[in-house]
């Protein structure tokens, strides 16, 4: 009996291995699906078949690959560098265009009136439109350029923070804190929120793996700090203890680094229609580089620099190396002449 019972056990057990290793897999292709739907990666023509396809990076991708956030998707879609590429949203769009016109008596009125003439000529005018995805990514990608640094350090906060831990405020009265332009950069990245969740939900992705946050609860305080308030007065403003107030601004900073550090792409010309999503703004970029320097002040301090500031800081030595031979030269040259004057006196 007890090797009966042995047996069943491990047999038992040897099953759920296989169902947990089936769940990775299906994680596994969603998460796959979702990052083609978004134009992180693309299907190399010729490379593989149905059952087993090999894909290369975008831009977007590349950047991905690099961020070290929970849902790096979301990150780099709420800076507009990601967008729904393959319209698997099409159905969201649907909806909020029939909530559109719940009630809209003079709407229907006015379709009803138009011409089959009109309703072609509509249609043929909006066969090379741009696509309502990229649409809101271009508008938020405009919004956050219209931010200052410091303004864009305090979104930034609101993707990486840890939630409602040591701050009493709620959402009404932390989005009444915001300045103008950070209200307008939350209301376009909500689409986009909306937009993502909807196409993880489509293709069954994992709730552990897709969360997506956007706490506007440490906005404020972390805009003030990166516009250069003192550390009293950031205690004051946030209300929460110093450690977690620390933190906070600690995971603002690594964000804002993170983001600053990705690969530079310039802004891609051609086709107004991407078939591929080209990764974060240079000039958002160079925002993020920015709030980070304004923020990196004791006592939130990173020791670690940007590359290009490695970069700097070597230039910056040899420069004072070159600079430091040329004196010690001088000097040698001067001291020379002065031994060549006293040794023809003598």
């Amino acid at each position: 009996r007890g090797l009966n019972a042995d047996s069943e056990s491990l047999f038992e057990e040897m099953d759920a291995v296989e169902e947990a290793e089936d769940d990775a897999w299906e994680d596994m292709l969603a998460l796959t699906k979702v990052l083609e739907a978004y134009g992180c990666i693309s299907y190399a023509e010729g490379l593989g078949n149905a059952e087993s396809k090999t894909y290369q990076l975008t831009p977007a991708g590349e950047n991905i690959g690099i961020l070290g956030f929970e849902n790096s998707l979301w990150c780099l879609v709420a800076m507009g560098g990601a967008w729904d590429v393959a319209n698997e949203s099409a159905e969201l769009d649907e909806f909020r265009a029939a909530m559109e016109n719940i009630g809209s008596d003079d709407d229907l009125w006015f379709s009803e009136g138009r011409s089959s003439s009109e309703d072609e000529n509509e249609e043929v005018g909006t066969e090379d439109d741009i696509p309502k995805p990229q649409q809101e990514a271009e508008q938020l990608i405009s919004l956050l350029r219209s931010l200052t640094s410091s303004e864009l350090a305090g979104y930034v906060s609101c993707l990486v923070s840890e939630g409602s831990r040591g701050w009493s405020a709620n959402v009404v009265e932390s989005f009444q804190k915001l300045s103008g332009n950070q209200q307008r950069v939350i209301q376009s990245s909500l689409l986009s929120l909306e937009r993502l969740m909807e196409v993880q939900k489509k293709f069954s992705v994992d709730e552990t793996s897709s969360k997506c946050q956007l706490e506007l609860n440490t906005c404020d305080v972390v805009t003030a700090w990166a516009d250069g308030c003192s550390w009293n007065e950031a205690v004051e403003l946030s209300g929460a203890a110093p450690g977690d107030l620390a933190r906070t601004l600690h995971r603002a900073l690594d964000a804002l680094r993170q983001l600053g550090n990705l690969p530079y792409h310039p802004v891609r010309a051609g086709d107004a229609v991407q078939s591929t999503s080209s990764g974060i703004h240079p000039d958002i970029r160079r925002l993020c580089r920015e709030a980070a320097r304004a923020m990196d002040r004791y006592p939130v301090k990173d020791p670690l620099p940007f590359d290009d500031e490695n970069i700097d800081i070597e230039d910056q030595l040899d420069d004072a190396d070159d600079d430091e031979m040329e004196d010690n030269i001088e000097n040698t040259q001067d001291d020379n002449a002065e031994n060549a004057e006293k040794a023809s006196t003598d």
